[in-house]
């Protein structure tokens, strides 16, 4: 952006730039440069554009699922069939996943998408950084342990 505003300063004071024309310029990169995405820290095959849910581990799997419809409004997140002990509920546009599985109280995941996801080009990147899988759940994610040990899963983001 610099060799841009440079430009414009330089046109402007040779003459060729009206006062007008360089004041909607600079406004113009000012707003692009306020609406431009922050650039991933590091290099990485995949960058998380979305959260796409967690996963809770409940003990009474009624109970819980009248709790979240009753309280939140959450309605039935029906684009998957839920396994035994398994339900989905939609919260905008990510979900929550309640578990039946022991220990209770504890999140057991959460996830986030990335566009074009590559398996194995993540994993290999993840490797090479010095992170371990801990598990893998087919072609649909790859789950590591954030430095505070949540367990985090990373997949496409159509498929969350």
């Amino acid at each position: 952006m610099e060799t841009e505003i440079s430009q414009l300063v330089s046109r402007y004071e040779g003459g060729t730039l009206s006062r007008r024309e360089l004041i909607r310029g600079l406004a113009i990169l000012s707003a692009a440069a306020v609406a431009a995405p922050e650039k991933a820290l590091a290099a990485t095959p995949f960058q998380a554009n979305s959260y796409g849910h967690v996963s809770i581990q409940v003990r009474d799997l009624d109970r819980s699922v009248k709790f979240y419809r009753e309280v939140f409004g959450l309605p039935v997140f029906d684009k998957v069939v839920n396994p035994p002990g398994e339900f989905r509920l939609s919260v905008g546009k990510g979900t929550l996943v309640l578990r039946n599985v022991a220990p209770y109280g504890k999140v057991d995941h959460f996830a986030f998408g990335a566009d074009h996801f590559d398996k194995a080009a993540v994993t290999e990147q993840l490797k090479k950084m010095g992170i371990t899988l801990t598990e893998t759940h087919g072609p649909l994610g790859t789950y590591i342990v954030d430095p505070d040990g949540y367990p985090i899963q990373i997949t496409a983001s159509e498929n969350h």
